[in-house]
């Protein structure tokens, strides 16, 4: 039976926060989280995906006879309990390659700032709040600490915000096609203030998250993706 405990135990023995682990295993955080907490018995997949990214062999996520409950031994009639005894060997790990080195993250808020005012780059060339955004998550998420939690929560905004602003100017566009001629005119102005409320959202948005990541905050943008 698998340990929640063990997986906790060999992850922070690692060096890996649960967020690069969830990056590195292809599980979602959520899962890891309730798994390290005992809220979930993890699937056979999930713990090899698991054992995988922590270079370890499925055994090492089993408990330790201190950790087993007694039980009686049904293969044959009033067997007594088996009590773990000072004999049994816990499982071992396999040694990690040497080439593998732990993985300390390092804490750096002002990476984290620069990679949400980063999506203000929209302000100069359209799509760069998701290009840009993207690369400094990509090429820091598995060395700066939160890089991978708050950067996965930028683009989803941003990404939501993108589609958004679409279907916004889609529907002006589909008004101003379908409205009556003597309409027309006055609808160039609805454009400009398209503009400037999409785009007045989106950095007021910015600047509030940036403010809460000053105050410690990492649970940034409610609504994304």
């Amino acid at each position: 039976m698998f340990s929640a405990t063990r997986i906790a135990t060999i992850r922070k023995s690692k060096g890996l926060s649960q967020e690069v682990l969830a990056e590195q295993s292809g599980v979602s955080l959520r899962t890891i989280q309730r798994v390290e907490q005992g809220d979930t018995v993890p699937r056979g997949y999930t713990l090899q995906a698991l054992a995988t990214a922590l270079e370890v062999p499925l055994d090492a996520f089993r408990k330790e006879p201190a950790e087993l409950v007694l039980a009686p031994d049904t293969t044959t009639p009033n067997a007594a309990l088996h009590l773990p005894t000072e004999a049994a060997a816990p499982p071992v790990l396999v040694a990690q390659p040497a080439a593998s080195v732990s993985r300390k993250l390092r804490s750096d808020p002002d990476f984290l700032q620069l990679l949400n005012l980063s999506a203000l780059s929209f302000l100069v060339v359209p799509l760069l709040n998701l290009v840009v955004p993207w690369w400094l998550w990509r090429t820091r998420r598995h060395s700066v600490e939160h890089v991978a939690t708050v950067g996965r929560q930028v683009l989803g905004f941003q990404i939501l915000w993108q589609v958004g602003s679409f279907f916004a100017f889609l529907l002006v566009l589909v008004v101003h096609l379908t409205v009556a001629p003597h309409y027309r005119p006055v609808l160039p102005g609805v454009y400009v203030a398209m503009v400037a409320i999409t785009y007045g959202l989106n950095v007021l948005i910015i600047g509030y998250n940036s403010w809460q990541l000053r105050q410690g905050h990492l649970d940034l943008y409610r609504i994304r993706l």
